[in-house]
């Protein structure tokens, strides 16, 4: 049971929007079913694209309940922006940031907010693939099942008097994609508050099926960690060897050095790749058949030159090496 005190927290629950009327309809409904006073939380969406289809939604919900609904129309060319836009114009003193492509589960501000007052300055959820959707070979979604250094804003919360204190999200990536999240998460990190996370606060998220093309490219959202390891060295601790972005990178950048050297040098230097094909194609991960393992290697190979060019291109505009 909640004690009295937190189900007298204010909430704002910040959402930005882009053309997603659908989508956003369904996170709507899910937020009205939440087991929160509704007094005690309002619902701020930021609006980055004229839709009319979005008005109509907003409209026509905010018409049948007593939570307060602010509809915002903006002109920012980023997610960051809006959410910076939605932060400041909350009453809240927690900010909870959830994505038009989600879905709330009804103990989601319960839950997160609870484990906010423990004395944290943010407090990540957990956030699932929706269970109602089929996985895809070629897809898109985000699966959150831990503490992570990337504090993605589809599903956390924010003491909104710490969120003030530090500036909100940081300039210098408010305007960057996929990265103004983590940029904040280790400014509140650096100013010497605790992070903390909680398994109650669950998001449902949309799996969206991709082209091969779209697929193959969207590594380059990574584009943006080189100047975040500049910005923020401590982070460095969270990386591989305090260089690499991942294990994943790290076996992929040693296939590369292993295959080169095998066609130049000599034959036996092929073990090095070793290491990347026990992980893409020996380690099965959600995929089990043979085939659909065979076809995560083969497409997985030009994915990861993409993700590593970006690193390589950025590690040296950024001046600071994350491969």
């Amino acid at each position: 049971m909640r004690s009295p005190q937190i189900d007298k927290l204010f909430v704002s629950v910040i959402v930005p929007t882009h053309g997603r009327a659908v989508l956003l309809r369904r996170l709507l409904h899910s937020l009205l079913a939440q087991n929160w006073p509704a007094d005690c939380f309002e619902i701020i969406i930021v609006d980055n694209l004229a839709d009319h289809d979005t008005d109509r939604v907003v409209s026509s919900i905010a018409a049948t309940t007593m939570i307060s609904i602010s509809h915002h129309r903006v002109t920012s060319g980023s997610p960051g922006s809006s959410r910076q836009f939605g932060a400041e114009q909350a009453r809240g003193s927690v900010l909870a940031f959830i994505d038009d492509d989600c879905e709330a589960t009804p103990n989601w501000i319960a839950a997160g907010t609870s484990a906010l007052s423990q004395g944290y300055g943010l407090v990540q959820g957990r956030t699932l693939p929706h269970p109602a959707q089929r996985r895809h070979l070629l897809d898109k979604t985000v699966s959150v099942t831990g503490p992570t250094p990337f504090f993605e804003t589809c599903n956390i919360f924010y003491n909104a008097a710490i969120f003030n204190k530090v500036g909100g999200f940081p300039v210098a990536f408010r305007e960057r994609f996929y990265s103004e999240d983590v940029a904040l998460g280790w400014t509140i990190r650096r100013a010497g508050y605790q992070v903390g996370f909680t398994e109650t606060a669950v998001v449902y998220h949309e799996v969206f099926l991709v082209s091969l093309t779209g697929w193959l490219l969207e590594p380059r959202k990574m584009r943006h960690w080189p100047f975040l390891a500049r910005a923020f060295p401590e982070l460095r601790r969270e990386l591989f060897l305090r260089v690499f972005l991942t294990p994943l990178t790290a076996a992929f950048d040693l296939f590369v050095v292993g295959l080169a050297a095998a066609l130049i040098l000599n034959p036996i230097w092929v073990v090095l790749t070793l290491p990347y094909v026990g992980v893409r194609f020996l380690i099965p991960g959600r995929f089990r058949a043979p085939h659909l393992r065979l076809a995560r290697f083969v497409f997985g190979i030009p994915r990861a030159a993409v993700l590593a060019m970006t690193l390589v291109i950025n590690s040296f505009r950024a001046r600071a090496l994350v491969i």
